[in-house]
């Protein structure tokens, strides 16, 4: 990630020389958030600390941030919570069934079956 000329936060663009730098894409890996920009000069904090900082760093203008509740979290703060990712979440691994040996467990049983099985 890249940093933001004179603010020391990392932006969320591939480290690739400026002219051919794209956005990567990125996905959000927990349900519950919002995504939202901030408008306007009101004050608003991301509700964590950037490392290195003791204090909770204020978003600006125009940044993206992601809001959940009245929680806040810039994407830099949010991607080092682990809340962004830039790949996305694998499909399920094909169950492969395994065949029942026949000799061991009938396939089809009712609580009488079992209760003579066990018994």
């Amino acid at each position: 990630m890249n940093q933001k000329p004179g603010t020391g936060q990392e932006t969320p663009f591939d480290s690739q020389d400026e002219d051919s730098a794209t956005p990567r894409r990125m996905y959000l890996h927990e349900p519950g958030w919002g995504i939202s920009v901030k408008i306007g000069s009101d004050r608003e904090f991301c509700y964590a600390m950037a490392p290195g900082q003791d204090f909770y760093h204020r978003l600006l203008d125009g940044e993206i941030f992601l809001f959940r509740g009245d929680e806040r979290l810039c994407l830099s703060c949010a991607a080092r919570r682990g809340l962004i990712v830039s790949e996305p979440k694998r499909l399920r691994d094909k169950v492969v069934s395994v065949p029942a040996d026949s000799q061991a467990i009938p396939l089809e049983l009712d609580w009488r079956d079992a209760h003579r099985t066990h018994g």
